[in-house]
Order: C-alpha cells, then structure tokens, then sequence
C-alpha cells in the first residue's frame, strides 16, 4: 500500500513523540547506517544545534531525522548557511511504502522555514548502501565527488542546494 502525499509531513519532535519513537525498529543492516531514533533524540537534548524532526504520518510517527548546524557539518561541507541531515531513518514496519521519496520532497520547504538562512542541505550515505543514494538521488540529491570516512566505512557527500 503506498501513501499519499498529504498525509505525510514533518514536524519538531517533541518529548509527546518519544514512546512511538521508542517502538521503531530498523534492521541489523540498517543499523550499521543510521542510528535509532531515541538515542539521536535525547542528542538533540543536550546539544541545542541538533534540530529533530519527526516524519508523520496522519498523527502518527514513522520516521525520524536530525539537522545539524553544529560543527560535525563541516566535515561533510564548507558552506556556513548549510545544514546536515542526519539519523535518518522510517520505522522498519512503514518500509517500502514511499514515504521516504515523500518526506525528502517535503525537507526544503521545511528547513526553509524553521533555517531561512540556509542554502544547502548536505548528508554522508555509505559509499555501498545503493539503496539509500538512490532515494536521495531522485530526491535531488547530488553528488559531490568528495567522500568521508564514516563509522561504518566510506560515505559519499551528497548535497541538496537551497535557492
């Protein structure tokens, strides 16, 4: 069953968003790519430059995502009006459905308004995780030709620029 677009949209988590978060599951291959939704949250906490979004779907969470305007960002672009996401990922249960594709076309208009000053988004994908760069890519995403060592092996850097 795939969704439709206006049922999908991204939110500020917040502390009421936590339990359904606390139920996500990803698995073991996800795992070495992303981080779960709660640890990544409760980062958000102590460091007030992590900005966590809640992907919603109706009035329920099925995926989640940091934007960073700390100093991990500049690891991954040199851009100071940029802004990385990161800790993304959809509730392994709402997997294969779009709401990935659905939540990326809704990412600019959302980090227009709560980032006006931003001109790029920029995220590091595992340089072998196909099927990431692909939702990315047809996203909008470009390449950058630069790539990161990452926690679990070489990333690619893909942008997304703002105009």
């Amino acid at each position: 069953m795939r969704v439709k677009e206006k049922n999908i949209y991204l939110v500020k988590a917040e502390n009421d968003h936590v339990n359904a978060l606390k139920a996500f599951t990803l698995d073991e291959r996800q795992l070495a790519f992303t981080s779960m939704p709660v640890p990544a949250y409760e980062k958000c906490l102590i460091d007030h430059e992590r900005f966590p979004v809640v992907i919603m779907e109706e009035n329920r969470p099925v995926g989640f995502f940091v934007l960073d305007r700390g100093n991990d960002l500049f690891s991954y672009s040199d851009n100071t009006h940029a802004v990385l996401l990161r800790a993304y990922s959809i509730n392994r249960s709402e997997q294969g459905r779009g709401i990935a594709k659905i939540s990326l076309q809704l990412l600019e208009p959302f980090v227009k308004r709560h980032f006006p000053n931003c001109h790029e988004i920029v995220l590091g994908v595992k340089e072998d995780n196909e099927a990431a760069k692909r939702i990315y890519l047809g996203a909008g995403f470009i390449h950058t030709n630069k790539k990161k060592k990452g926690r679990s092996g070489p990333q690619d850097i893909l942008k997304y620029p703002i105009l």
